[in-house]
């Protein structure tokens, strides 16, 4: 089984995508620029809307965004990895090598568990049968018709399927999922790797802020 040598190491597998056009960086304190919830929305909700409607590229985007998953990971997916009565998937060789369960919420299920009915298959079959490359793209042309991509260009980061996996790190955590839960399902070595988006939590931050500013407190 592959162990990650350091911290440093497990940063650079996590925020590789992030890290390519930032050259000598310190990792530890840089961090990763992650979609607002609005943002994740309108990428779901490209593929449902009109002539665009793709019910696999829409599920693909859901997913990604549900668990946290990384885009080789969904690749492998299939219909038996899916536990419907406990709402957990089976990742089975992720990043380091290792397997692991993660969580997925039910209303996703049932759309699978539909998408599995109307493409007639098995549960030995994969979840979309596409290569990872496929899937990247599918993600990358919703961040490209939605404005999104244009973004992240602008603050020196690459837009990727990566980006969901910290959208829901940073969300989950916004939302009370406790650090340990989350790197758990993340599939992290080291819980410094997972604090990194304690530390994008922006909305913790507001509510802070809008209760203690100078200029216009709210009200306890």
């Amino acid at each position: 089984m592959k162990i990650y040598k350091s911290w440093i190491d497990e940063l650079k597998a996590e925020f590789k995508t992030e890290l390519k056009r930032v050259k000598n960086v310190d990792l530890s304190r840089t961090l990763p620029a992650v979609l607002s919830r609005k943002e994740c929305n309108k990428l779901m909700n490209f593929y449902q809307n009109g002539k665009k409607y793709d019910e696999r590229n829409y599920l693909a985007i859901r997913i990604l965004y549900a668990t946290g998953i990384r885009i080789g990971e969904l690749s492998n997916i299939r219909f038996c990895d899916f536990n419907y009565d406990n709402q957990t998937i089976f990742i089975r060789q992720g990043k380091g090598k290792k397997d692991r369960y993660v969580i997925i919420d039910k209303d996703s299920l049932k759309l699978i568990n539909k998408f599995k009915k109307k493409k007639n298959k098995i549960l030995s079959d994969k979840l979309f049968n596409v290569e990872k490359r496929q899937l990247q793209n599918i993600v990358e042309r919703a961040g490209d018709k939605t404005g999104i991509s244009e973004k992240y260009d602008g603050m020196n980061r690459r837009f990727s399927a990566h980006s969901l996996r910290h959208a829901f790190a940073t969300h989950s955590f916004e939302n009370g999922m406790r650090i340990f839960i989350l790197k758990k399902i993340l599939g992290h070595e080291y819980l410094g790797t997972t604090e990194i988006y304690v530390n994008t939590a922006s909305v913790l931050n507001l509510k802070e802020y809008n209760k203690t500013n100078p200029i216009n407190p709210k009200k306890r």
